[in-house]
């Protein structure tokens, strides 16, 4: 089966190329680096010393500095709409499909990765405009999309009523975090366990589909 809202096919398993598999490896050295140093202090060189390689390599797949950092929020991006890429609208319900949106979304932002990264583009954004509004297409702006795509579905099919997919896939991702990820960004105690994500994501989801529901 294919999905009309990723074309990803529950088929075969991909296998990825050794391009994909030299590009994941970069990913991730260059995840370790920004966290370890910061965008700024950071380094082509520290990469290519991490991941092995060369500058000619990075720039080939990323461009520079900002689109390597661009692409470790699409990675991030990724996983967070990951329920929406492998099923069609008829394969589960409204709230199954959201309650998994908003769990990993908030797995996401609320791991110690995601907090390293979140701080560290808020901190950097100023400096570097390119790399914020890099980080928001690829991140923000891509999940809220894809999850428009979604509701649209919905819509049409006339499970849910919304006047506008885009801006409700905005809003419901907002409420999805609640205060919980600004209390975990400023390191307020107690940090928000997962039972409070769990309660706020249900709660966001019962909330958003009252007012969706035809």
């Amino acid at each position: 089966m294919t999905s009309k809202l990723g074309g990803v096919s529950s088929g075969a398993a991909h296998k990825p190329s050794r391009g994909e598999i030299r590009r994941a490896a970069i990913v991730a050295a260059a995840t370790d680096v920004f966290l370890e140093h910061g965008f700024a202090a950071a380094t082509l060189d520290d990469v290519v010393r991490r991941a092995g390689g060369s500058r000619a390599t990075l720039y080939g797949h990323f461009g520079g500095k900002e689109g390597l950092f661009a692409a470790i929020i699409a990675q991030q991006c990724e996983l967070i709409v990951a329920p929406l890429q492998a099923l069609s609208e008829e394969d589960r319900t409204p709230e199954k499909v959201l309650a998994d949106v908003g769990r990993c979304f908030m797995d996401i932002l609320m791991s110690a990765r995601g907090l390293g990264l979140y701080r560290m583009v808020s901190a950097e954004a100023a400096r570097f405009p390119a790399l914020g509004a890099q980080v928001f297409a690829c991140g923000p702006k891509a999940a809220a999309d894809r999850l428009a795509v979604y509701l649209q579905t919905q819509v049409e099919t006339g499970v849910l009523a919304l006047p506008d997919a885009d801006l409700a896939a905005r809003h419901f991702l907002e409420m999805v975090k609640g205060d919980l990820h600004t209390r975990a960004l400023f390191n307020v105690a107690p940090m928000p366990t997962s039972a409070e994500i769990d309660t706020c994501v249900k709660g966001a989801v019962a909330t958003f589909l009252t007012g969706a529901r035809r």
